[in-house]
């Protein structure tokens, strides 16, 4: 097709937008001959100015005595005006923002950050001190524009000197001002320091007198001495339970209680200052060898073996990130009216020193703690804590409402998610209600696939297609196994995850709350789910919302004195999120499938060997080839139920076999036993492979 010339013809215009309303029967009069072209900018400043513009004349029988404000539209001026008055505030935005921003390291970007947050300090030495509010004070000292030295004082120390605050802040404020793993020095910023600063200014603020004078310090360290009594309750029960050769006795007692109990109080972990109640860690049962180097990769991570784990002595601060990821909640404090919230009290008789209540049949609140043989914990209901009348300035104060006496803190409990969990939006609703809120009714047709596992594209809740198909999702992990003769290789997995039904889900990031107890009593609904996102995570989620560097190697190309690459084993997962549990089923190749193709088989002779089979041995054939299958429902604490399975062989079973029966039951308990170890499906899928291929079914005693 030619390149049109100036001179080529154009197609004739559409009817304008703004033609005229008379009929075109109706001759136009006037100066004006022939259609007028209503949509260019000679003719928009006409039509702004009004009739004036055109000389006063009618158009068509028609006053054009008219604006384009009067049509509902700027005129060409405003709009100049508007367009460049948005793109100046879009400027200032940025600017702005960029001011917010603190900086890489440097001793003048940590004074600014300093004044921005109204921090006082003072030069000493080749460093300063800075006065975090009235509570924390902060010793920084620099080499050039290198911080040399770090120490953090006071917070929540000056109420509970046992919490052990500024040492653990102190290691938390040093990793923020050091590289991430595979950072360079020159691209460290001050961001994660200055959102520590500033946890620390609110809560100092919030404290102030303006505010009535309470001490969220007091407040939060005196929830948490209640928790570490129960913490400690409990640990003593857990290690009471262990012989005492048990290796890693006190780490594994105490990871019980994190996961099965009450949950663990710890202060500054991961690389946020605060006060946490942590209640899940993943792969609880793998403790690392002390004095040995931590594995670099996620194939490290999984040379392990499911009955036989060597295990040593942890370090003491057990806080192995890298291979344990931990879910807790941060207990904070956030404006909010007295008189629509409880507000915080002070104290540290949240329980009492016996902690557990005698058992009272008769009592049918403890009902449950009955049937199920737990103990009733014996919480205490505080007093409220009331504010300080201020001074008398020496005139009429009746009607000064500050100097009422009996007025409460405008100051709630928050527990803040770290990191936010993704739960069905029933749930969501059902743990707010728990603490006496109704929550916001701001919900969007999310889902826990959109939220968890592909955040940075289209919820699948809001395709218009929703609910119309089976959602799919796939990804590629490597593994680390051994094959039959202990020799360690690579295998990929090709994981896909299916969505039969469309379940919204909601992500939540925190939850105010009035005592410690309402925590303590959702920590087994929120294990359900921090459980089953961790497996689906560590499948699914993309590498680069990992943060880790999971690209997965290239098989090497197979050479004549070599054996050739396995082929990639497909794991296929089927998830249900609905509660009241979510429920995984595990589809994978039985082990004397071949894997070279899905469909067909790998050679001509395998077609024909099939063909002269008879119809019984195809059968059986066909039966000891039939995928495997196992169906999980995650329960509250995380306790994994097998509702369905094909693995552990069951034969005749009765009455006059009761010792089979208990045997098939070990072997599908054993199914659920080996992913609570393990915590990854791929792995899991390997494990039930090589039992499956040793025996041609679990066996029990292995």
């Amino acid at each position: 097709m030619a390149t049109p010339t100036p001179s080529t013809n154009t197609p004739q215009r559409h009817l304008p937008a703004f033609s005229s309303p008379a009929p075109r029967s109706v001759p136009h009069t006037g100066a004006t001959t022939g259609m007028m072209n209503y949509d260019s900018p000679a003719m928009l400043n006409m039509l702004s100015e009004g009739g004036a513009a055109l000389g006063g004349v009618p158009m068509g029988g028609v006053n054009m005595d008219i604006s384009l404000s009067q049509l509902g539209l700027p005129s060409a001026s405003a709009m100049g005006r508007a367009d460049e008055a948005e793109r100046t505030r879009r400027l200032h935005n940025i600017i702005d923002t960029l001011k917010q921003k603190p900086g890489r390291i440097s001793e003048g970007n940590v004074l600014a950050l300093c004044t921005r947050l109204g921090i006082h300090f003072e030069k000493e030495g080749n460093g300063y001190i800075l006065a975090v509010g009235e509570s924390n004070l902060l010793e920084i000292s620099f080499r050039g524009d290198e911080v040399e030295k770090i120490e953090l004082q006071g917070g929540f120390d000056m109420h509970n000197d046992k919490i052990g605050f500024g040492e653990t802040g102190t290691k938390i404020l040093t990793r923020n001002l050091q590289p991430l793993p595979g950072q360079s020095k020159i691209n460290v910023t001050l961001e994660r320091f200055a959102e520590n600063l500033e946890k620390l200014v609110m809560l100092d603020k919030l404290g102030s007198p303006q505010h009535g004078g309470v001490s969220c310090y007091n407040a939060i360290a005196g929830v948490y001495t209640s928790l570490q009594k129960l913490f400690e309750h409990e640990k003593k029960a857990a290690l009471s339970i262990l012989d005492d050769d048990t290796p890693n006795r006190r780490h594994r007692a105490e990871r019980e209680v994190l996961c099965k109990k009450s949950g663990r109080p710890r202060p500054n972990t991961g690389n946020r200052l605060g006060l946490n109640l942590e209640y899940w860690m993943d792969r609880r049962h793998i403790i690392p060898r002390s004095g040995t180097k931590k594995p670099s990769s996620e194939k490290g991570k999984e040379k392990m073996e499911l009955d036989s784990q060597e295990e040593t002595l942890l370090p003491e601060d057990d806080d192995d990130l890298s291979l344990n990821k931990v879910y807790s909640l941060t207990l904070e404090c956030e404006a909010s009216p007295s008189t629509l919230y409880t507000p915080i009290r002070v104290s540290d008789d949240w329980i009492s020193d016996e902690i557990e209540k005698p058992t009272d049949p008769n009592d049918t609140n403890n009902l449950n703690n009955i049937l199920l043989n737990t103990p009733s914990l014996d919480w205490q209901d505080p007093k409220p804590t009331f504010l300080e009348p201020p001074a008398s300035t020496g005139e009429d104060d009746a009607m000064n409402l500050d100097a009422a006496p009996g007025r409460l803190p405008n100051i709630r409990f928050v527990a803040k998610f770290n990191p936010p969990l993704v739960v069905p939006l029933t749930t969501y609703i059902s743990l707010y209600q728990s603490v006496g809120i109704e929550p916001q009714q701001d919900f969007l047709a999310t889902t826990f696939v959109g939220l968890a596992l592909r955040p940075n594209e289209l919820d699948p809740g809001m395709n218009g297609t929703a609910g119309a198909s089976t959602h799919e999702i796939r990804s590629t992990r490597s593994t680390l196994v051994r094959d039959d003769d202990r020799n360690e290789k690579d295998r990929t997995h090709n994981f896909s995850l299916y969505v039969p039904k469309m379940e919204y889900s909601k992500k939540i990031e925190s939850l105010p709350f009035a005592h410690p107890k309402q925590l303590v009593e959702i920590l087994p609904i929120l294990r359900q789910y921090a459980f089953t996102t961790s497996l689906l995570e560590h499948s699914f989620l993309e590498p680069a919302e990992q943060g880790k560097n999971l690209h997965m190697p290239t098989p090497p190309t197979a050479q004549q004195d070599e054996k050739p690459a396995d082929p990639p084993l497909p794991l296929d997962i089927n998830l249900s999120y609905t509660p009241p549990a979510p429920r995984l089923t595990l589809h994978v190749p039985h082990p004397s499938s071949t894997l070279s193709s899905a469909t067909t088989p790998a050679s001509i002779s395998d077609l024909l060997s099939g063909l002269l089979l008879d119809a019984d041995a195809a059968g059986a054939a066909a039966a000891s080839r039939a995928p495997l299958k196992v169906t999980l429902d995650v329960h509250m604490n995380g306790e994994l139920v097998v509702s369905e399975q094909n693995v552990a062989e069951g034969g005749p079973a009765g009455e006059e076999d009761l010792e089979r029966a208990q045997e098939v039951e070990k072997r599908i308990k054993r199914l659920g036993r080996a992913l609570d170890v393990v915590g990854d499906l791929g792995v899991w899928g390997e494990w039930l492979r090589r039992e499956v291929g040793r025996g041609g079914g679990l066996n029990v005693e292995r």
